[in-house]
C-alpha cells in the first residue's frame, strides 16, 4: 500500500488548532512584558528615594554634631587646644576626622594630627561652593582622598561665625565605606545601588564598592542623569545591559542609582515564554486527540510503536512493524537495530556498574580526549550530574593538572592513555588538581579493551577515592609535629625558671613556694592561649589572670584599648606581671594597706610596626630604697624583652614605689620561638 508521511496527515489539524492559541498568548506576553517593565522602573525610582533619605539621614547626624561643637565656649574664646580635647572626643573610637580650617588654605586644628604639629595647607573653598554653604548653611562635598590614596571620604562642613575676621570652616570627614554601610539595608536583594558626588564620581556602591569609590562612573551613563529624577537603560564596567532609577538630591546634591540587570527584569517574560509552551504542548495534546478521532490508523500505528520502545526499554525483543506511515517503518527498524547494539553493550555496561562508588571512564579515541564516564566519575571531577546526557554518551575529558611522586604527568602518561596503547597499569597514586582549584588523590588501574581478533578499540581506568585517607595522613603528621614542637618550647621554659628559681632562693622551702608560684602563673598563661588554640591572649585577661590568685583586684586600676597579643609575648608577659605583683606584696605597694597598682597600656603605631607601651605604677607603699642585690624577678624583667626585635624595658625606683616600662614590639613576633627570658 502506498506510505505517506505522517506530517501530511497531521500538520493541517495541529495547525488550525495551536497557531491561534500561540497568537493569543503572544499578544498577552507582550503586554505583560510591558507592565512589568513599568514596574521595575517605578521600583528602581522608589529604591534611589528611599536610599537618599537614609543616607542624608546620616549626613544630617553628622551635622547635628557639627552644631554641637560650633556652640563650644572653647571655640568662641579662641581656646584651640581646648576646643581640639572636645572634638577629639567626639571621634574617639570612630573614624571620623574634625577639621576647623579657613576659607583659605589654612588648617587650624586637625583631629588626626598632633596639637602644635605643622598643618598642611588645603584647598581653598571654590565661591560656588561658598555660596551654596551661605543658602543652605552646609555643604557635602565631593569625594577626597586622605593621606592614604586608599581611604577615600566625603566631608560635611558648616560655617563659624567670628567677632573679627572671616567665618571658619568646622567640617567632620567619615570613610565613603561608613555611607556604604548606611545605606546597605534600604538595598533591596538582586540590586546595585551607587551614590554619585556632583562631578559623577562614585561616593559608595553595594557591590565593588572598595574598587568603585572615588573613581568617575561611565560618561555614557552619566549623561542619562538629567533632572530630579528618571529611569533609563544602560551598560555598566562589566559590560552588563542594566535598567537604572535615579534621584538627584537638593539636600547634597549628590545622585543616587539603583540598577537592576535588565535580564532580572525579563526574567519574566521568559516565564511567561514557558507558559506559552506549556499551553503549546497542551494544544499538541488536544490536537493529538483530535488527529486520533480523525485518523485511527494514527494512533493504531503509534499503539504498536509504543510497544516496541517498551519492549526496548524493557530488554524484551523487539519485532518488526507493518505500517503504511513510512516515518513509524523507519523508526521501528531503528528500534529493531538499537535492540541489537544494546544487547552487545549491555553485559559490559553492567559490569562496570557493579563498581560503584568507583569511578569509571571509557574511550574508544586513540588520544583518548573522548570519554564514557558514570556517575561517580562525574563528581570526582567537579561535573554537574542532574541532568546529565545518560550513561554511554561520550564527552571531551576535562582539563586536569596530575601529579605522581612530586612530578607532573602529561596527559599522553596517564593511565586510560598508556592502556589505549596496550599497557596494564594497577594501584598507581595520582593527584588531580581540577579547574576549579580542588586537588584529589586517586588510587587508579587501567587496561585495553578488545574486539574478538585482539586489536585495541579502546581502554577502561578505574579509580578509587583517597583524598580523605591522605589529608588524614598529612594532618596526622602536622598534628605530630605541631604537638612535639610545643612541648619542646614548654620545657625549655620550664627548665630555665626552675634553674634560675634554685640558683636565687635562700632555701629550699623557698625554692619550692617560689617555683611553684611561677609555674602556676605560666600554666594559666597556657590555658589563656589553649582557649583560643594558640593563636594568642587578650591583654586584659592575661593581666586579670596573672594578678587574682595573688592580690585582690581592688587594689589595682587597669586602663588600656583592646590588645590582642601572640603566644610568646603573652607568655612572657605573664611571667613578668607574675614577678611584679608578688614582688609589691613582699616589699611593694601590696604589702600595706594602703598601696595600690596602676597598670596602663596603649599602642603605637608607626607605619607597619605596631609596639605597645604598658606602665606598672606602684604608689602608697613603703619607701623605695636603693637596690643592692638582683634577684630572679629583676633579672626576669630586665630580661624578658631585653633584645631589640622584642623590645625594652625600664625599672625605676621611685621614692613613692616602683615603675616599670614595657615597650613591646607586636609586629612580627612568632609564636613559635621561646620567650626571650628563656632562652639563656
Amino acid at each position: 500500500m502506498p506510505r505517506r508521511p505522517a506530517r501530511s496527515h497531521l500538520l493541517g489539524l495541529i495547525a488550525a488548532a495551536v497557531i491561534p492559541v500561540w497568537l493569543f498568548a503572544a499578544y498577552l506576553l507582550g503586554q505583560y512584558a510591558l507592565h512589568e517593565r513599568s514596574r521595575f522602573e517605578q521600583d528602581a525610582l522608589q529604591t534611589a528615594r528611599q536610599v537618599s533619605l537614609v543616607v542624608e539621614g546620616e549626613i544630617a547626624n553628622l551635622q547635628t554634631i557639627l552644631d554641637g561643637l560650633s556652640k563650644s565656649a572653647a571655640l568662641a574664646n579662641g581656646d584651640l587646644a581646648g576646643f581640639r580635647g572636645e572634638a577629639l572626643r567626639v571621634v574617639q573610637g570612630t573614624d571620623r576626622i574634625i577639621v576647623l580650617r579657613d576659607l583659605g588654605r589654612n588648617q587650624l586644628l586637625n583631629t588626626e594630627i598632633g596639637y602644635g604639629a605643622q598643618l598642611p595647607p588645603v584647598e581653598p573653598m571654590s565661591a560656588r561652593d561658598r555660596e551654596k554653604l551661605k543658602a543652605s548653611g552646609i555643604f557635602v562635598s565631593n569625594v577626597f582622598a586622605s593621606k592614604d590614596p586608599q581611604d577615600h571620604r566625603i566631608s560635611v562642613a558648616i560655617a563659624v561665625p567670628v567677632l573679627t575676621g572671616e567665618d571658619l570652616l568646622l567640617s567632620i570627614s567619615v570613610p565613603t565605606a561608613r555611607i556604604r554601610d548606611v545605606m546597605m539595608p534600604a538595598v533591596p536583594e538582586g540590586w546595585t545601588v551607587g551614590i554619585g558626588d556632583r562631578d559623577g564620581t562614585y561616593v559608595a556602591r553595594s557591590k565593588s564598592h572598595e574598587e568603585m569609590t572615588g573613581k568617575p562612573g561611565l560618561p555614557e551613563y552619566l549623561e542619562k542623569i538629567v533632572g530630579r529624577s528618571g529611569s533609563f537603560t544602560s551598560r555598566n564596567f562589566e559590560g552588563t545591559t542594566l535598567l537604572a532609577g535615579y534621584y538627584r538630591s537638593s539636600y547634597s546634591d549628590w545622585f543616587y542609582t539603583a540598577n537592576v540587570p535588565l535580564s532580572v527584569v525579563q526574567a519574566p517574560l521568559w516565564r511567561s515564554l514557558a507558559a506559552i509552551c506549556g499551553i503549546g504542548l497542551l494544544a499538541l495534546l488536544v490536537s493529538m486527540a483530535l488527529g486520533y478521532v480523525v485518523g485511527k490508523r494514527f494512533t493504531v500505528a503509534t499503539a504498536e510503536l509504543a510497544a516496541r520502545a517498551e519492549a526496548l526499554g524493557h530488554g524484551r525483543t523487539v519485532e518488526p512493524m507493518s505500517t503504511s506511515v513510512a516515518e513509524f517503518a523507519a523508526v521501528a527498524q531503528a528500534l529493531v537495530d538499537a535492540e541489537h547494539a544494546i544487547a552487545e553493550r549491555r553485559y559490559e555496561l553492567e559490569t562496570v556498574l557493579e563498581t560503584v562508588p568507583a569511578a569509571v571512564w571509557f574511550t574508544y579515541d586513540p588520544k583518548a580526549l573522548q570519554v564514557i564516564r558514570n556517575r561517580f566519575a562525574a563528581e570526582l571531577m567537579g561535573l554537574p550530574t542532574d541532568g546529565r546526557k545518560s550513561f554511554g554518551a561520550p564527552d571531551l575529558v576535562i582539563n586536569t593538572v596530575a601529579v605522581k611522586d612530586g612530578h607532573t604527568v602529561s596527559r599522553e602518561d596517564r593511565p586510560l592513555s598508556r592502556a589505549m596503547r596496550g599497557e596494564l597499569t594497577d594501584n598507581e597514586e595520582f593527584a588531580y588538581i581540577l579547574p576549579s582549584g580542588i586537588e584529589r588523590f586517586l588510587l587508579s588501574s587501567a587496561r585495553p579493551i578488545r574486539d574478538p581478533g585482539g586489536s585495541i578499540i579502546g581502554a577502561v581506568q578505574i579509580s578509587l577515592d583517597i583524598t580523605d585517607r591522605k589529608r588524614g595522613e598529612e594532618h596526622r603528621k602536622l598534628l605530630a609535629n605541631e604537638l612535639n614542637h610545643r612541648v619542646k618550647n614548654t620545657l625549655a621554659v620550664v627548665q630555665s625558671i626552675a634553674s634560675q628559681t634554685i640558683r636565687n632562693a635562700t632555701s629550699l622551702p623557698e625554692a619550692g613556694r617560689t617555683l611553684s608560684s611561677r609555674l602556676v602563673s605560666l600554666a594559666k598563661a597556657h590555658n589563656l592561649l589553649t582557649q583560643k588554640n594558640w593563636s594568642g591572649a587578650d591583654l586584659n585577661d592575661l593581666i586579670t589572670a596573672s594578678i587574682n590568685p595573688h592580690a585582690p583586684m581592688e587594689r589595682f586600676q587597669i586602663s588600656g584599648e583592646k590588645v590582642w597579643l601572640p603566644p610568646n609575648v603573652a607568655l612572657s608577659l605573664a611571667l613578668a606581671i607574675h614577678e611584679l605583683t608578688t614582688n609589691a606584696i613582699k616589699y611593694g605597694a601590696l604589702s600595706n594597706a594602703k598601696g595600690s597598682v596602676s597598670i596602663s597600656w596603649k599602642l603605637v603605631s608607626q607605619k607597619r610596626h605596631r609596639r605597645l607601651e604598658l606602665d606598672w605604677r606602684e604608689k602608697n607603699g613603703p619607701t623605695v630604697g636603693p637596690v643592692e642585690r638582683k634577684g630572679f624577678g629583676t633579672q626576669l624583667l630586665e630580661r624578658v624583652f631585653a633584645s631589640d626585635s622584642a623590645g625594652r624595658i625600664v625599672l625605676t625606683f621611685e621614692k613613692s614605689g616602683l615603675v616599670c616600662n614595657f615597650q613591646v614590639n607586636l609586629s612580627g613576633s612568632n609564636e613559635a620561638q621561646v620567650p626571650k627570658a628563656f632562652s639563656s
